[in-house]
């Protein structure tokens, strides 16, 4: 090969790399500008303020107890932080010595534990991107002859007075005596109350720590609700309602332990750890 033709394509190379750069960097400098990492944490500094709360700096978090009238409570549930107020056999924080631990043990007492952040709109707006890591015991079920549901998450609520709309990911077990369940992604609104893209026969994560993620956009006619657990989508819902425009307050549920009255068994429980909060949706790989 001549020297002038070397010449030519090693300018040709140059010239396309400094195109191709050109090209990207817009895209490239609005994802890096866009998507903010708003709040994380691993619990490691985190202690307990009250039955209700947690010291997690600015964040607004409350765990929410609930009695059978539909009343506040402090009895029959609790929360602490693993590794420093309780040590629990057999539990292993998903990252360094502290993680969260709730638990309901009086459904008579309490049918809720449920861990919220609160004023959510003051921490991204209309549109969120969460992960947290969660841990249910290995022999973990549900009880009731009658009907079989369990909130895991709430990828969103409104606030009060009316608290709709709101999403859950629900855990249903068709026979107790099996080990096998379904997964549905539950949006309830003023008018209807849907179930999304029910999975049968879900391998629950039990015995070991998962990551549930969710990406949420508010909107009163075009919402989006999407979920993730350990990297793989299990629910993707659009245009859906997802805000009440009288009500801009909203707020999350990391975690919880919500279920029929009919089934009164005792201890369920569930631990928390490594939190991130993002503005928006960050590119995530996709597994299958």
């Amino acid at each position: 090969m001549s020297r002038l033709l070397i010449r030519i394509v090693v300018s040709f190379v140059l010239a396309l790399v400094v195109l191709l750069a050109t090209v990207a960097a817009p895209y490239a400098a609005q994802v890096s500008s866009s998507v903010h990492l708003v709040y994380a944490t691993d619990f490691e500094k985190v202690t307990k303020l009250s039955a209700h709360r947690l010291d997690m700096g600015a964040i607004p978090d409350w765990f929410s107890f609930e009695n059978a009238t539909g009343g506040y409570t402090d009895a029959g549930a609790s929360m602490w932080m693993e590794g420093l107020d309780r040590h629990t056999p057999g539990i292993t924080c998903h990252s360094g010595s502290r993680c969260v631990g709730m638990e309901v043990n009086n459904i008579t007492e309490s049918r809720r534990n449920q861990f919220d952040i609160d004023n959510v709109q003051n921490l991204v707006g209309d549109e969120i991107f969460l992960s947290v890591w969660l841990y249910l015991p290995g022999d973990w079920g549900l009880h009731s002859p009658k009907d079989n549901w369990y909130e895991l998450v709430n990828p969103f609520f409104t606030h009060e007075p009316t608290y709709l709309p709101y999403a859950a990911v629900h855990i249903r077990q068709p026979d107790t005596t099996k080990s096998i369940f379904d997964l549905t992604l539950e949006v309830r609104n003023v008018n209807s109350y849907i179930s999304y893209g029910a999975i049968h026969n879900y391998a629950l994560p039990r015995g070991r720590w998962f990551n549930v993620q969710y990406y949420v956009y508010r909107d009163p006619t075009n919402g989006i609700v999407k979920v993730w657990i350990d990297g793989k989508m299990v629910f993707d819902v659009e245009n859906i309602p997802t805000k009440d425009p009288s009500q801009p307050r909203w707020f999350v549920s990391l975690a919880k332990i919500y279920y029929d009255t009919s089934d009164t068994f005792s201890p369920y429980r569930i631990w928390v750890d490594d939190l991130q909060i993002y503005n928006k949706q960050p590119l995530l790989p996709q597994r299958r």
